[in-house]
């Protein structure tokens, strides 16, 4: 692609699509979370004052069935009685056995039974019903005795709690005599019931309406001695419903109180914070690449023509670390050509150099070859073998084994043709030695050689583990009276390989230890050099040079427990 076409798919790309896709995802997503909350909220709020509305009235309801099934009352207010004191004994003979006090809860203030019979006295509960014949709530009931509901205001009552009444009527004209008719009256506190069913848990605008008056709201502020407001039906409302409430229809509108989406941070904060995060850090981001990706190579190309017209020029300098597909990135290639071909007719020293690189070469040999020579043993191959064979003329069959196992050990040591060896021909010579030296200890040498298949292909230096298995015999094993043990172990891990070799002889101090360690990761000549004991870190430098360094040693060591050395080779080395 043309460079001007890349920026330009890369800011629609990355700027102006994830911009536009974004915002318009959180802004709907937030917007319908907060039209469901709002919805929730006013179905849970309308649900909550119906049931309130219907549960608040049932207990008095209750009590009112109860009154109605009472032959008690029924006779104590048919009864003519011939003077005041034959009621008076009568009516409180009923307080005395009746329940008349638990009646008064939940908001109820008064019963009140009004009988057309002119024998009894005003008071108590009882009355007689020609002194309300002219009352409005009287005039309320109709024909039936079923129980009605009526929200009055009494314009004679001037009490703390208000002239707002609730009151429940019903004819109890149920008894034998049809011609005393009785009518009950409760009266519940309008503020109890009102704060029952508009409670706190309530978060929407409540109307309680009937027909055209508001009964009740958590919104309107008219105090509890005003009379009933005209409903205004112009109010905006996201909800309403019919419910009917003995004997008269009733509607509730419910309506969401307004808030911003600023309120609802769970959703709008976390929002706000990714749109940042799309909207500015990743444009910056970009505007840092595209710096990275254009400008900054630009100067670099510019940087370095600058230096090519330079009269004192030596050698042209080439640019490091090209990369990118595009036109820049070709003229930074063929720069780097043309560079290469001015170096190339400019380079005076160039044979020098490669003499001097030979000389290093030379070097490394030498001191390879000196490493070599001194763990290299001159034995006479032709000497041993006859040993051998006079040994099994003679029948002397363990001899014969022990030169045949120093021969292969010997031809180990003099074919130096290769450096390396697979581990699995390296285990070879380290059991033709352990055989050996199992002559000498007898039964108190024991080994065991475990070596993972993953690893049996794996090249170390020759003669490596060999050197480090002779240092644990004669550091390890000899000085020890008991029976000992050497293990040698090769595995695979993430990195490369491990090889282990552990005895179970006399072990080390934490002193020697950390000098040991601190020795075979610092291997070089010049401590070969220094050094009486060479065996072990020879291994060590062998290993180093033959990894390019990306190897490293460890000792683990308790007196009188063992040792253990292990070698840990990364792949990339190998």
């Amino acid at each position: 692609m043309k460079l001007r076409n890349k920026l330009i798919l890369l800011f629609v790309v990355c700027v102006i699509l994830p911009i536009i896709v974004t915002d318009g995802i959180v802004i709907y997503n937030v917007y319908r979370v907060y039209k469901i909350q709002r919805i929730q909220e006013v179905q849970s709020d309308a649900t909550a004052v119906k049931y309130d509305l219907i549960d608040n009235l049932e207990y008095p309801a209750a009590i009112i069935r109860n009154i109605y099934k009472n032959t008690y009352i029924e006779d104590l207010l048919n009864k003519r009685y011939r003077n005041a004191v034959e009621y008076y004994d009568a009516y409180t003979d009923f307080k005395r056995n009746s329940l008349y006090e638990s009646w008064f809860s939940n908001g109820i203030e008064t019963v009140e039974i009004y009988a057309d019979n002119d024998t009894i006295l005003n008071g108590g509960m009882f009355y007689r019903l020609s002194s309300v014949k002219n009352k409005d709530w009287y005039k309320r009931l109709g024909d039936d005795d079923n129980i009605v509901l009526m929200f009055a205001l009494d314009n004679n009552v001037t009490d703390a709690y208000g002239t707002r009444k609730v009151y429940l009527l019903r004819k109890i004209n149920r008894g034998k005599n049809k011609n005393c008719e009785k009518v009950l009256k409760m009266e519940i506190n309008y503020r109890f019931f009102k704060d029952l069913v508009l409670n706190d848990s309530i978060k929407s605008d409540i109307y309680v309406c009937h027909d055209d008056r508001l009964i009740m709201s958590n919104v309107v502020s008219a105090g509890n001695t005003e009379d009933y407001p005209v409903f205004d039906r112009s109010t905006k409302y996201d909800y309403k419903y019919d419910i009917k409430l003995y004997g008269d229809d009733y509607t509730v509108y419910v309506r969401s109180r307004e808030r911003s989406l600023f309120d609802y941070k769970g959703t709008l904060i976390p929002a706000i914070i990714f749109l940042i995060i799309i909207n500015i850090v990743l444009p910056t981001f970009m505007i840092y690449r595209l710096d990275i990706s254009v400008a900054r190579r630009i100067s670099r190309l510019d940087n370095v023509f600058e230096y090519a017209n330079n009269e004192n020029l030596k050698e042209v300098e080439k640019i490091q670390h090209i990369e990118g597909n595009d036109e820049i990135t070709s003229l930074m290639i063929n720069y780097n050509k043309m560079a290469d071909r001015l170096n190339e007719m400019m380079q005076t020293v160039y044979v020098n150099r490669i003499k001097e690189q030979e000389m290093d070469i030379a070097r490394q040999n030498a001191e390879l070859l000196a490493l070599q020579s001194q763990i290299n043993p001159h034995f006479l191959f032709n000497a041993l073998e006859s040993i051998r064979m006079h040994s099994l003329i003679k029948k002397e069959d363990e001899t014969a084994e022990m030169v045949e196992n120093l021969a292969l050990m010997q031809r180990a040591n003099v074919d130096w043709s290769a450096d390396t060896v697979a581990i699995n021909g390296e285990m070879d010579t380290v059991e033709a030695y352990l055989k050996l030296q199992k002559y000498r200890f007898g039964d108190r040498l024991k080994f065991s050689l475990d070596i993972a298949p993953e690893c049996k292909n794996m090249m170390i230096p020759k003669l490596s583990i060999v050197t480090f298995v002779e240092n644990a015999i004669i550091h390890g094993i000899e000085n020890k009276a008991e029976a000992g043990w050497i293990f040698v172990r090769a595995n695979p891990d993430e990195d490369g390989y491990i090889l282990e070799i552990e005895d179970t002889g006399v072990g080390m101090e934490e002193e020697e230890r950390v000098k040991m360690v601190e020795l075979m990761n610092n291997a070089s000549l010049e401590i070969i050099k220094s050094q009486k004991s060479i065996g072990v870190v020879n291994a060590c430098l062998r290993l180093k040079m033959m990894t390019d360094n990306n190897v490293s040693f460890d000792v683990e060591s308790e007196p009188g427990i063992g040792t253990t050395i292990i070698i840990r080779i990364k792949r990339k080395g190998m």
